[in-house]
């Protein structure tokens, strides 16, 4: 250790001005490292000491001396000004590293942007973190908490003979997500383990059992909020030292990773989860556009032309892709069956499960004389798909022949059916009696015959009308929807009917979009229609 130039010559003029005083300069260890003026003797004196940024001055002074006050207060001044350029050195080496962190995070952000798919983006985030850090290992898993397993990114630039003495510490390519790295993946913010000597964390082959002495870990995410999505998790494995001086670096503390490093690490997720987060809601957005392409081609192109009946639909996702569904499909007997359908949820997966569906019921529908027979094979063909994706499917369907009022309908724990009755004025509810599909892996399901006349009508529907909100939260319900469809099926079609439903809907939610979708099918008994 040595004193700054300046403090060497004040004290270098103490003894030359005060006589019979000498100052000593002690370095952390104890050792002697610069001396000045001699030391009196035979005489009694006294050790003036003040401790330094790293190690003491000592003085020797007669305690008699008039001048021993003032040469408390000279080695308590030159302390203070060794502090403050020790201050002003560490600040400036911080400003150094932090500019030089700036300068790589600049540099690295346009070449990540340009990045071929993610693990070359996350490679490229990785070697830029390295560099910043100076750490022996940084890794990339990409996964989240949701996940069963994440797959590894790697740079690493660590010695390497230690792994090639220990192949414990080779690392598998897909972790579980388990121990440390679930802890980071669910962290607010930087995770530090250390590592007790002689020990690991972890099991071979994991992350965290690759560190010797820390592991310092922080989420990547994209979002903020409610909306913040984990995508992955920066790890650092120890700070980085070479076989020479790795034993001074320990003595001094230049291994420990600390606040530096994880703010390094929190700059170089940001930037990994800003870029990996962008393409993932760029690549959604295609594969939304087509789902909703999809979606929109497997609706009917218009009402189902059939003598005896007017029939009216209306289809309205409350996403780009939602999960319900409506069709009209022919049945081997001759018969048409309208169909209404939900999958639970209003997404993605929710529409592409629905698309399944409907390839389903149309191939039963071919092979089956009755709804009932349509829906049993498809539960039992649906019942793994559905369970594994945790989604279940509720729908209703009406078996229709032309210019005949005898109708089956069958129900999968689907919202009541509906039926206005001209000659009462009045609406008949008929709640399901069967289960929701993908409840039961080998469901029965039952038909039921309803006979009607000319002007009846029936209503099908999903949850989405019911269970509408106003801006007190209060409900639309299916009392209200049965009093509103009474009202309006008095003499009109069924388009009629159904534009009246959905206007009174809208003016009930102050025309603010739904939180579920929307989707109803009327279908009104016309003149000519006998009751067989």
């Amino acid at each position: 250790m040595g004193i700054h130039k300046d403090s060497n010559e004040l004290l270098k003029a103490i003894p030359l001005v005060l006589e019979g005083v000498s100052v000593d300069v002690i370095d952390a260890a104890g050792t002697e490292v610069a001396s000045f003026g001699d030391k009196a003797v035979g005489q009694e004196s006294d050790e003036v000491r003040i401790d330094l940024p790293v190690g003491e001055l000592i003085a020797t002074v007669s305690p008699s001396d008039p001048t021993h006050q003032l040469v408390c207060s000279l080695l308590a001044t030159i302390a203070e000004r060794e502090r403050l350029e020790s201050d002003m050195e560490s600040m400036n080496g911080s400003a150094m590293r932090l500019l030089e962190q700036v300068s790589m995070m600049g540099e690295a952000l346009p070449r990540l942007s340009a990045g071929g798919d993610d693990t070359e983006i996350a490679a490229l985030g990785l070697r830029a973190c390295h560099r910043a850090a100076g750490v022996e290992r940084v890794i990339y898993v990409a996964g989240d908490l949701d996940k069963e397993f994440c797959e590894v990114v790697v740079h690493d630039a660590g010695p390497t003979k230690r792994r090639e003495t220990d192949p414990s510490l080779e690392l598998e390519p897909v972790q579980p997500v388990t121990g440390l790295l679930k802890e980071i993946l669910g962290a607010d913010g930087v995770l530090l383990r250390s590592v007790q000597d002689g020990e690991r964390l972890g099991e071979p082959g994991s992350v965290e059992y690759l560190a010797e002495r820390q592991v310092l870990g922080v989420p990547v995410t994209y979002g903020a909020g409610d909306k913040r999505v984990t995508l992955g998790a920066l790890i650092m494995i120890d700070r980085a030292t070479t076989l020479a001086d790795e034993v001074d670096s320990l003595e001094v503390g230049t291994s420990e990773l600390g606040n530096e490093e994880g703010q390094i690490a929190e700059s170089f997720a940001a930037m990994l989860g800003a870029v990996l987060g962008a393409r993932k809601v760029a690549e959604l957005g295609k594969e939304l556009a087509m789902a909703q392409t999809i979606q929109q081609q497997i609706l009917p192109e218009g009402p189902v032309v059939l003598d005896g009946w007017d029939v009216a639909a209306g289809y309205f996702a409350c996403g780009a892709v939602g999960g319900d569904y409506y069709d009209y499909v022919p049945l081997a007997d001759g018969r048409t069956m309208a169909v209404v359908a939900d999958v639970s949820g209003h997404n993605l997966a929710s529409g592409m499960v629905m698309v399944g569906a409907r390839a389903m019921l149309r191939t039963m529908a071919g092979v089956s004389e009755s709804p009932e027979q349509v829906f049993t094979q498809i539960a039992k063909l649906m019942y793994q798909d559905l369970t594994r994706t945790e989604r279940f499917l509720t729908a209703a369907a009406l078996a229709l022949c032309p210019n005949d009022g005898a109708v089956d309908h069958v129900s999968a724990g689907h919202n009541d059916l509906m039926v206005y009755r001209a000659a009462t004025d009045s609406v008949e509810r008929l709640e399901s009696e069967d289960v929701i599909l993908g409840f039961l892996p080998e469901p029965e399901y039952t038909s039921r015959r309803l006979h009607l006349k000319p002007g009846d009508c029936i209503l099908l529907y999903t949850d989405g009308i019911p269970e509408a909100t106003d801006h007190t939260d209060e409900m639309f319900g299916e009392d209200r929807l049965a009093i509103l469809f009474a009202q309006l099926a008095t003499n009109r079609s069924a388009q009629r009917i159904l534009d009246g439903i959905l206007q009174e809907l809208d003016v009930f939610r102050r025309g603010q979009t739904g939180m579920d979708d929307v989707t109803a099918v009327v279908i009104r008994c016309t003149e000519g229609t006998s009751n067989q």
